[in-house]
């Protein structure tokens, strides 16, 4: 009788000693990831100019980013505030990842807060190149429950 009460308490203690591991060895966002797949990219109208104009993308799934960046001449070395205004999305915060496709200029990594319905905003502080001209990329990323969509935004610096 206690060895039967003995193996039921071991397997107890195992079940919650793995349990406990795992909380603390797994990532959630690896979880996330595998559950979710990829993130599916939609590219901005080429047509489109941040410099002049806020630019828009529907996504996948119907819903909306569209992207503002102040001020409209982007500098290098200042601070400068990115805005999202979206449509049917309704998260607490969006993944930014912010890169130069042309040379590298390392990530920028952030998230976008949500200062009111339908707006997130963060700020920025983009690097100087020697070379100058630098085209950059705005990963904008929305990680729903069941998949994750994203945008992708394209400007030059100033040379």
């Amino acid at each position: 009788m206690k060895t039967k009460k003995f193996f039921k308490l071991l397997t107890f203690e195992i079940i919650v000693i793995s349990a406990i591991l795992a909380y603390f060895l797994i990532d959630s966002s690896y979880i996330y990831k595998w559950y979710v797949g990829s993130t599916n990219f939609v590219k901005q109208d080429k047509q489109c100019d941040l410099h002049k104009n806020n630019c828009k993308i529907t996504l996948k799934d119907g819903s909306m980013l569209e992207l503002s960046i102040y001020p409209k001449s982007i500098p290098l070395k200042k601070p400068i505030k990115l805005v999202v205004t979206t449509k049917n999305i309704n998260l607490k915060t969006l993944s930014l990842k912010l890169y130069a496709t042309n040379m590298n200029m390392g990530f920028i990594e952030k998230k976008l807060k949500k200062v009111g319905q339908n707006r997130y905003e963060t700020s920025v502080i983009l690097p100087s190149c020697m070379t100058g001209g630098m085209i950059w990329n705005a990963n904008i990323i929305a990680n729903k429950p069941t998949k994750s969509l994203g945008g992708v935004f394209e400007w030059t610096t100033a040379k």
